[in-house]
């Protein structure tokens, strides 16, 4: 049985990939820092339903290489979507910082959980590339 982490998973195709997923008969679970990017409370409106489906988010960033590793582990994953980012292409033109230390500061923490891990992973890239 494949087990899924999805970074993300309170977002909008982070939500709807996880019930999907979780149809299909997979194993799924996630994380997301609940940035204040988008709507708070949309988020975790879509994090209280998860979790009443029996999917389980864990509130972390992805920049915490081993809050990361241990959950992951914990849950015996086998497979990582990665869907988490800073979004929006406007904001990074004034926060360009903020924008390199969750994007590829964070990925990079994704690729040696998943080397580390022996996961497959699947990339969604943002719109702030």
């Amino acid at each position: 049985m494949k087990k899924i982490f999805i970074t993300g998973i309170a977002g909008f195709i982070g939500f709807h990939l996880s019930k999907h997923l979780q149809t299909a008969g997979y194993t799924v679970a996630g994380c997301d820092n609940f940035s204040s990017y988008y709507d708070i409370s949309l988020k975790r409106d879509r994090a209280k339903h998860l979790a009443d489906n029996k999917i389980l988010v864990h509130e972390f960033d992805i920049r915490d290489q081993d809050k990361l590793q241990k959950t992951i582990k914990s849950h015996q994953s086998t497979h990582l979507v990665h869907l988490a980012a800073q979004p929006g292409v406007r904001a990074s033109l004034t926060h360009p910082q903020k924008y390199l230390d969750n994007n590829l500061d964070g990925f990079g923490k994704i690729l040696e959980v998943c080397r580390s891990l022996d996961l497959k992973l699947t990339y969604a890239s943002s719109s702030s590339v």
